[in-house]
């Protein structure tokens, strides 16, 4: 007798499922249409408020009958399914419409090593769907005796690797002379630190980059206020060039005298900025605790304070990497940051 009822209600269950997933697929065709008239219109394909919305809307129809939690972790995903759907659907999508797609993830070693390495980082990456690939090749070091990058043949074995797996590539360039040299290999121009507050050159990566918009993702200098920070970027943006993403990456504190941390998250910052300018804010988990341990939990609480991205090093063998391998985190990692 039981067994026939559980049967029966199984049947009805299968039948809930046929209509949902119905309904599911024409949602999809509905909302991807709408990303792809956004991206058309230049509009942000995000819109966090209209999603905040739906949930409450859905909320209140219930009635009490689900839990708001539950309603928001449905739609969330249903949310990220959709728009990882359009990315998979529209690989012609340039940079700049990429980067209109929340949230924006830039993953990759950090530095190019040689061709298998950043090839082997690039084809993980690639299979989860992230389609920016960081990698440096001309790295500013402390200590002028070390390593510094293999240059503009990193920046060959970069291109190749993102062209191989249909991704983007993401380098950190330290003069206007490299920059004009290599232009062409790199997609995100990334400005260090160390650089914020260089406003001559600055103005000349404003100028350059200013003849087709190249994306510009302009990191905080660990010991700048936020004001330096916004005033930096206009630099570039008075110079031409508009598109500019912000990085914080963590400061110097006076907790580094007994910290763990190599320096001190920022993730505060991320609510502050969200209200002082339109420009995009990701955070940087590997720079700002330098420690892989910590990487993932990081960069949960940096998309939960409103990061519109994240930058994360990574390495298939950080314990043999030439810079920087204790706070690089193994590829596949990379997924933990989502699993929510």
């Amino acid at each position: 007798m039981h067994e026939e009822k559980i049967a029966e209600l199984r049947c009805e269950i299968d039948k809930l499922d046929e209509s949902i997933i119905t309904l599911f697929a024409q949602r999809l065709d509905v909302s991807e249409e709408i990303i792809r008239l956004k991206i058309a219109n230049n509009f942000a394909a995000d819109d966090f408020k209209r999603e905040e919305k739906i949930i409450d809307r859905l909320f209140e129809l219930m009635d009490g009958k689900l839990e708001r939690t539950k309603i928001e972790k449905l739609y969330k995903s249903i949310f990220s399914i959709s728009k990882d759907s359009f990315k998979s659907k529209n690989n012609t999508l340039t940079p700049l419409e990429l980067l209109k797609l929340r949230p924006i993830i830039i993953a990759g070693p950090c530095v190019v090593e040689s061709r298998v390495q950043v090839e082997e980082i690039a084809t993980s990456l690639a299979s989860m769907g992230i389609k920016f690939l960081r990698g440096g090749a001309f790295k500013p070091r402390t200590d002028p005796n070390s390593f510094q990058g293999l240059g503009s043949e990193g920046l060959d074995y970069l291109l190749d690797a993102a062209c191989k797996n249909q991704m983007f590539t993401v380098a950190e360039i330290l003069d206007s002379e490299q920059l004009e040299e290599n232009y062409e290999k790199i997609d995100i121009i990334q400005v260090g630190s160390r650089n914020m507050s260089s406003y001559g050159f600055l103005k000349q990566v404003g100028k350059i980059s200013a003849i087709d918009s190249k994306p510009i993702i302009l990191k905080r200098g660990f010991a700048a206020t936020l004001d330096e920070f916004l005033k930096a970027a206009d630099y570039i943006r008075n110079a031409g060039n508009s598109n500019i993403i912000l990085c914080l990456r963590g400061i110097r504190t006076f907790e580094q005298i007994d910290s763990k941390l190599r320096f001190t998250p920022d993730i505060g910052a991320i609510l502050d900025l969200k209200e002082r300018t339109e420009l995009p804010v990701i955070f940087d988990p590997s720079h700002s605790t330098g420690i892989s341990k910590f990487v993932v939990p990081i960069a949960k609480a940096a998309r939960a304070a409103g990061a519109d991205g994240l930058m994360i090093e990574c390495h298939t063998h950080p314990d043999e990497a030439l810079i920087d391998g204790f706070q690089s985190i193994l590829p596949h990692q990379v997924r933990e940051i989502f699993d929510v």
